[in-house]
């Protein structure tokens, strides 16, 4: 696998083959106002299954391969995995998708999408969490880098949240 990043095509490339998700992470975070660095694309995607078979044609066209504590997975498991709503991260040349499904500290996606906004990052039209959706994503997580996200999101937003 080559380090290129190109995840603006890996996102161009979910929104032409019309999977429905809502953008979190670190990309949520860029668009929240704290620009950090990103290996991947954090994602919750809708979980009716046309979609998620949507999405995983589309990661199996981009090559991807399961990631898995013993080791990459062929791209036909990619469908699997993403119908058994666990946590899949999917490897691929050009950069990497981490879909986030059943995890507690993770809304649904019909809850993300409710009060998801649609904005353009690099181009591409997506959807982006809300930042109060965001937040309380950061609070519930004990990782070093949420800690730090979330007090530079607090931060930037603290008229925000004082008023609201």
């Amino acid at each position: 696998m080559t380090s290129e990043l190109r995840l603006r095509e890996i996102l161009e490339r979910l929104v032409e083959a019309d999977v429905r998700f809502v953008v979190v992470g670190a990309l949520a975070v860029g668009t929240w106002g704290h620009v950090r660095g990103t290996q991947d694309i954090d994602l919750v995607p809708d979980p009716d299954p046309a979609n998620l078979d949507r999405l995983a044609a589309t990661l199996s066209e981009l090559d991807g391969r399961v990631e898995t504590r013993e080791g990459r997975l062929a791209s036909s498991a990619i469908r699997t995995f993403l119908h058994a709503g666990d946590r899949t991260l999917v490897a691929t040349p050009i950069g990497q998708v981490d879909v986030l499904q059943g995890l507690p500290q993770v809304p649904t996606f019909e809850s993300l999408d409710a009060t998801a906004v649609t904005v353009e990052l690099d181009g591409v039209p997506v959807r982006v969490c809300a930042l109060s959706a965001l937040l309380e994503m950061k609070r519930s997580s004990s990782r070093l880098r949420d800690r730090a996200d979330l007090e530079a999101l607090e931060a930037a937003h603290e008229q925000d949240t004082d008023e609201g």
